[in-house]
């Protein structure tokens, strides 16, 4: 496949940028040869690459640099004591050991340029998209075509060629000649279980389909009546009716930085302010789980029961259906013993002092933010 990227420079003299198409198998070492020949530069003394943004998700102590002549093998973490607090250690690698792939995963991810010249410059390196070797050609010809000074009835019969082409092709790369409705909002409508607990407790809630994770981490909380005293995490288990394996959704605070070093090809790590359940949560009988308290692993099962049209003067979330009692925070020994009873025969009254709090906490503020 060929990665359409922007690269971005800004110079004293002011920005300027270019489009570049390489292969996604490329090194960085022929990404920094793009660059010279992009900006028509002559190699600097030094140069090497930052990951901004891999795979969707921000990224930070990741180097990607060219070896001195001469120069060994080395440890790729090494200590940096002006490292900030989300990374104590450096990945370091170099250029020419390095696919594109390897980090650009997504349209948007991005990595910065420095050259060591007597004047540094720095470049931002965005993917933009991801073509087909005939999807790549039609895009150059029409980038040459662009560049001709004669316009008239030939070039306008080509230009329509090469987009029916490209259509054919890719057709969601065209535009639509009709545009197209906003896709209507939908409410998901979860069961969650609170496993391993001695008892069945679960809570049924119906949520906006667009919700970020995040919102759903803080419904949950009120759910089970949890105080956000631990961290947590959503592991997608199945998304569109297709078994998932290692697709990790956190919160950006709790991001390890160590989680691109150790498990980059084998786990997928997302941002939960920037996934919504849209993105995941597909048709019904998808599934997700989410830990909170990694000490006392408090397990939920997030199944998608049904998706349904919003109601009329309907505010959600909105909890429809309970059973039980949760346990309170940092009592999982009371539950394996058994001395903490968590049966509650009053369902309506657990959904009612629910939805009671989701009133107080989630609703106003909502209310709030719009009258401002």
């Amino acid at each position: 496949m060929i990665y359409e990227m922007t690269i971005k420079r800004q110079p004293l003299t002011g920005p300027s940028s270019h489009t570049i198409r390489v292969e996604d198998s490329s090194t960085f070492e022929q990404l920094h040869q793009e660059i010279l020949k992009a900006f028509q530069e002559e190699a600097p003394k030094n140069h090497s690459f930052q990951i901004v943004r891999s795979n969707g998700k921000k990224q930070s102590g990741i180097t990607i640099k060219q070896p001195s002549a001469g120069q060994v093998a080395e440890d790729r973490f090494i200590y940096t004591e002006d490292s900030d607090n989300t990374s104590l250690f450096e990945e370091s690698s170099y250029e020419k050991d390095v696919p594109l792939n390897n980090y650009f995963k997504k349209p948007g991810d991005a990595a910065t340029y420095i050259s060591g010249q007597d004047v540094p410059n720095e470049y931002t390196i965005t993917l933009n998209r991801t073509l087909s070797p005939a999807e790549a050609l039609l895009a150059e010809f029409n980038r040459i075509m662009d560049l001709s000074p004669e316009k008239g009835e030939k070039y306008n019969d080509l230009k329509r060629q090469l987009d029916d082409l490209m259509q054919l092709l890719n057709p969601s790369s065209g535009k639509s000649k009709t545009p197209t409705a906003p896709k209507q909002p939908q409410i998901y409508s979860f069961k969650i279980t609170l496993e391993n607990v001695g008892v069945p407790v679960w809570r049924k809630v119906q949520v906006n389909s667009a919700s970020t994770f995040l919102e759903l981490h803080k419904i949950i909380q009120i759910l089970f009546d949890w105080q956000e005293d631990h961290l947590h995490d959503f592991r997608v288990q199945k998304s569109n009716g297709i078994r998932q394996k290692n697709v990790i959704i956190e919160s950006d605070e709790e991001a390890s930085p160590f989680d691109s070093l150790f498990f980059d090809d084998e786990q997928t790590y997302l941002s939960e302010t920037e996934e919504r359940l849209h993105d995941h949560f597909l048709v019904e009988k998808d599934q997700a789980r989410y830990t909170y308290d990694f000490g006392d692993d408090w397990q939920h099962k997030i199944v998608l029961e049904k998706i349904i049209a919003p109601a009329e003067g309907t505010t959600y979330p909105l909890c429809t259906a309970a059973k039980n009692d949760a346990p309170y925070e940092d009592s999982r020994y009371e539950v394996i013993t058994g001395s903490l009873s968590l049966l509650n025969s009053n369902a309506k009254g657990i959904v009612a002092d629910v939805n009671g709090e989701l009133e107080r906490r989630l609703h106003k503020k909502k209310m709030s933010r719009k009258t401002k």
